[in-house]
C-alpha cells in the first residue's frame, strides 16, 4: 500500500501494515513448537532454520539489488556481525525452549524490549530512562514466576538454567537489534538484504558452535525436515519479511502490541500442540512480564513522540530504533 505524502505519515497507524505486522508476529510465534516437534538437538534447529531460510530469502535480495544496487560495506559488516549474535540468540534460546517449555521460552525471550536500551547505553551511550530502570525489579519477579525458579516449574525440565538461558538469549538478540538498527540507518531502501545476510551469518555461527559440540545431524527423519522447513520459512523468512516491512509503517505504540501476538500465540500453542498447559504461578508471571513489557515500550513511544516534536531531524533515526525496540 502506497503512503501519499501529507495524509498518512509513515509512523501512523495504518491497517493493512499493522495486518503484515500482526500475520508476522503469529508466524515467528510457530517456531518454538515446531522446533519441539522437530525433535533434534539445539544446534541443529539454529543451523537448519537459518541455512534453509536463505532458499526463499534469495528472491527478495536479488529485487533488492536490481533497484538499489549492493550495500556499502559497513552495512555488510555490520548485518553479518548482527547475524552472529542472532545465532548465538538461537542456539541458546532452543536449549531453554527443552527446559522451560516452548510457550515460557518465549514470552521469557521477549525481555529484548528492556535489554535493547540497556545495550544502546552500553555500547553507544544512549542513557535509558528512568522508566526502564523502574521495569527492572518487576520484570525480575515476573520472569522468576513465569520460568518456574519460584514456585512450581516445569515436569522434567531445568527452570532455572533454562530462565537463564533465556535471558542470555534475549540480551544476545538485543545485539542483534542494534547491530540491525544501524543498518536500517546506513541503508534503509534494503529490505531484505541485511535480514538474508545476518540469516547466513547466524547459520554459520550455528554450524561452527554445532560441529565443535554436538554435532549438525543430517541423517534427520521425515517429520523433523518437515517442522525445519517450516520453522525456516514462517519462523525466519516469511515472519521477519512481514515484521520488518510493516514495522517502520505504524506508531511504536502499536507495533509494541502486534508485536506481543508472538509470545501470546506461542504459549496458545504450547497447550495446544504440546499439551504444555503452565501453573498459575507461571502464567502470573507471564502476564507480569507481558504487561510491563508493554507499558515500557509504550511509554518509550510516547516519549520519543515529544522528543521528535522538539526536534523533528532526529526523527527518522529514532523512527527505526523503535521499530527495532519493539
Amino acid at each position: 500500500m502506497t503512503v501519499h505524502e501529507g495524509k498518512t505519515s509513515a509512523a501512523s497507524p495504518n491497517r493493512v501494515p499493522a495486518l503484515w505486522v500482526a500475520l508476522g508476529a503469529a508466524s515467528l510465534s510457530v517456531s518454538a513448537v515446531l522446533i519441539t516437534l522437530a525433535d533434534v538437538s539445539a544446534p541443529t534447529a539454529a543451523f537448519y532454520r537459518c541455512a534453509l531460510a536463505l532458499i526463499p530469502l534469495a528472491p527478495f535480495v536479488l529485487r533488492d539489488v536490481l533497484r538499489h544496487g549492493f550495500p556499502e560495506l559497513p552495512v555488510v559488516g555490520m548485518a553479518l556481525l548482527g547475524g552472529s549474535f542472532l545465532g548465538i540468540d538461537y542456539l541458546m534460546w532452543n536449549v531453554s525452549i527443552a527446559d522451560v517449555g516452548a510457550g515460557i521460552a518465549t514470552v521469557l525471550v521477549n525481555m529484548q524490549v528492556v535489554l535493547f536500551p540497556l545495550v544502546m547505553w552500553a555500547v553507544a551511550g544512549v542513557r535509558p530512562a528512568r522508566r526502564f530502570v523502574a521495569a527492572i525489579p518487576i520484570l525480575l519477579v515476573g520472569v522468576a514466576l513465569a520460568g518456574g525458579v519460584v514456585g512450581p516449574g516445569p515436569a522434567g525440565g531445568n527452570a532455572v538454567r533454562g530462565t537463564l538461558l533465556s535471558l542470555a538469549a534475549a540480551l544476545a538478540y538485543s545485539g542483534y537489534l542494534y547491530f540491525g538498527q544501524r543498518c536500517g540507518v546506513r541503508a534503509p531502501r534494503h529490505f531484505a538484504t541485511p535480514v538474508f545476510l545476518a540469516t547466513a551469518a547466524a547459520a554459520v555461527m550455528s554450524g561452527v558452535v554445532g560441529t565443535a559440540t554436538s554435532g549438525i545431524a543430517f541423517d534427520l527423519g521425515p517429520e523433523s525436515w518437515l517442522c525445519l522447513a517450516l520453522v525456516a520459512l514462517f519462523g525466519q523468512a516469511i515472519g521477519w519479511l512481514l515484521v520488518g516491512y510493516g514495522l517502520p509503517r505504524l506508531a511504536p505504540a502499536l507495533s509494541s502490541t502486534l508485536l506481543l501476538l508472538q509470545p501470546i500465540g506461542a504459549a496458545l500453542l504450547g497447550a495446544v500442540v504440546l499439551d504444555e498447559v503452565p501453573t498459575a504461578t507461571q502464567l502470573a508471571g507471564c502476564a507480569a512480564v507481558l504487561v510491563t513489557v508493554w507499558v515500557t515500550a509504550l511509554g518509550g513511544s510516547r516519549a520519543a513522540a515529544r522528543r521528535r516534536a522538539r526536534k523533528p531531524e532526529a526523527a527518522r533515526e529514532e523512527a527505526v530504533q523503535e521499530s527495532s525496540c519493539g
